[in-house]
C-alpha cells in the first residue's frame, strides 16, 4: 500500500498527521495558549522555569512556538537535549551550544560560559535563553550546577534564563533536599496538559483541513474514540489518526468511522 494512494483516496495533498505541524494552528487550542502564556511570563521576567508534561503531549511544539515568538534582537535561544550524560559532557554540549571551544575540564568551561553570557548581557544587550530538553534525565549533580550557572554578580543580575523541560519525574526530583537551592530558584512552572475532548476534535479537524480539498473526514464517533483511547496525548492522536485512515482506505470508505478506530485498537 502506497501512502500517496491513501491520501489521494481522501483528497489529501499530504500526510495530515505529520510531525511538521503548523504552529499557528496549535495556538488555537486553549491549553496550548495557556502554557504559552506561562512561558512568556518566564521570558519577560527572566530566571529559571520548568515545563513538564506527558511524553507526546506537545512540549516540543510549544517550545517551537515560544522561541519563534522571541524578539531576535533582544533574545537568543540555545537548545540542548543530550541529557543522559556526565557533568563534563554536559558542559561540552553547553560550550558547543554557545559557540565556544570546550576546555576539557569543568572549571574552565564553566568560566568560559559565564564570561560569554555576561558579555552578551552587558556588551551586546542580548539575553540568552537556555532550553534543556529531557531534563528529567539529568543527574542530580548536573541539576545542582544549573543553579550556579544563573548566579551573576552575587546573584543580583538575571543574565541568563533557563527552561528545564521534561516529564513529571523532574518535579519529583526537585523535592530532594540536595536540590532545594534549585527548587527555590524556580520562578515559573508550566504544565503542558493533554487535550480536552473538544480540543482533540479541533486538533484532528485542523490537521485534515491543512491538507484537504474536501470536507469533514472523521466522524464525531471516531474522534470521540480516538480521544478516549489516546487520553488527549497529541502524538498518540496522530498515530491513531494515521492508522485509522489506512483502515478506512482498505475498507473502501471515504470517511473514517468508529469501526476503523476500533480496528486500530484491536490489532
Amino acid at each position: 500500500m502506497k501512502m500517496r494512494e491513501v491520501y489521494s483516496h481522501f483528497n489529501l495533498s499530504a500526510d495530515p498527521f505529520t510531525r511538521e505541524i503548523k504552529t499557528e494552528h496549535l495556538k488555537k487550542l486553549p491549553g496550548v495558549n495557556e502554557a504559552l502564556g506561562g512561558l512568556q511570563i518566564l521570558f519577560d521576567t527572566r530566571g529559571i522555569g520548568i515545563l513538564t508534561g506527558k511524553s507526546g503531549s506537545g512540549k516540543t511544539c510549544l517550545l517551537r512556538i515560544a522561541t519563534e515568538a522571541l524578539h531576535q534582537g533582544t533574545y537568543q535561544s540555545h537548545y540542548i537535549c543530550h541529557t543522559s550524560v556526565g557533568i563534563l559532557e554536559f558542559y561540552t554540549h553547553l560550550c558547543h551550544s554557545f559557540g565556544l571551544q570546550p576546555g576539557g575540564r569543568r572549571a574552565p568551561m564553566f568560566q568560559a560560559i559565564h564570561d560569554h553570557i555576561l558579555n552578551m548581557h552587558r556588551t551586546k544587550h542580548v539575553h540568552p535563553v537556555l532550553i534543556i530538553d529531557e531534563a528529567d534525565k539529568l543527574g542530580n549533580d548536573i541539576l545542582q550546577e544549573i543553579r550556579m550557572l544563573t548566579n551573576f554578580n552575587y546573584d543580583s543580575q538575571n543574565a541568563l534564563t533557563i527552561l528545564l523541560c521534561g516529564q513529571e519525574p523532574l518535579i519529583q526530583k526537585l523535592g530532594l533536599t540536595s536540590l532545594e537551592s534549585l527548587a527555590n530558584s524556580v520562578t515559573v512552572t508550566v504544565r503542558m496538559n493533554t487535550l480536552k475532548r473538544e480540543e482533540t476534535f479541533s486538533y484532528i479537524e485542523q490537521r485534515i483541513e491543512d491538507v484537504s480539498t474536501g470536507g469533514s473526514l472523521f466522524t464525531k464517533a471516531s474522534m470521540t474514540l480516538i480521544h478516549d483511547a489516546s487520553s488527549g496525548v497529541m502524538r498518540v492522536i496522530d498515530n491513531m489518526g494515521k492508522h485509522a485512515l489506512m483502515k478506512a482506505y482498505l475498507s473502501g470508505k471515504t470517511t473514517v468511522e468508529k469501526e476503523h478506530v476500533q480496528a486500530v485498537l484491536s490489532r
